[in-house]
């Protein structure tokens, strides 16, 4: 009878044991899930990127065949356009390539680690950048070349606006990236 019932008890604990593993794997695959779906978040700045770099520079080269800016304003412009996208997707590569479902979650968040900290870096070459360019095309476009009759100040102000929110917009987008790779880091640090 004692042996019936420690045979009994033992199949019940290895079915509650069962239980509880295929419990810790379906809350290891939602935490998976989770993590990949924030991704998607990530994703689409680059993908966003790819597609807006080529149609801005078919916009900027008529500029310089109706002879609105010089050819070295074009060219530079092409150059920094070309050269934000690679390192967008130098910097977004070794994302692109993590397997959320089976990659090893410290690797995963020493990878979003680093992604942050290249995201920051780009943020500052950007605006060291920018804000250069951004007084080369006020004198091209409002002052040098800038339309008969209209006053360069008012255009001027104008490009200075449309760069503010410009960079309002960058600044948003910069930081709803680097929160959502700040989220995957913390749901990983609680697991």
């Amino acid at each position: 009878m004692e042996e019936m019932n420690l045979e009994e008890m033992r199949n019940q604990f290895a079915i509650l044991k069962e239980q509880l593993d295929k419990q810790e794997i379906v809350s290891d695959r939602l935490f998976r899930e989770t993590i990949k779906t924030k991704n998607k978040d990530i994703n689409f700045v680059k993908k966003f990127g790819d597609w807006l770099v080529p149609i801005v520079i078919l916009l900027y080269l008529p500029l310089y065949f109706t002879h609105v800016a010089s050819l070295a304003f074009i060219i530079v412009t092409c150059i920094m356009l070309v050269g934000g996208m690679v390192s967008t997707y130098y910097v977004h590569k070794p994302v692109d390539k993590l397997n959320f479902m089976d990659d090893d979650l410290a690797s995963v968040a020493r990878v979003m680690a680093k992604f942050k900290k290249q995201q920051t870096k780009g943020l500052y070459i950007s605006f060291a950048v920018l804000i250069p360019w951004a007084a080369w095309a006020c004198y091209e476009l409002a002052w040098k070349n800038g339309p008969m009759g209209i006053n360069p100040w008012i255009l001027t102000a104008s490009m200075v606006f449309g760069g503010i929110i410009g960079g309002i917009i960058g600044i948003s987008i910069y930081r709803k990236v680097i929160n959502v790779a700040q989220d995957i880091i913390d749901e990983i640090e609680k697991n």
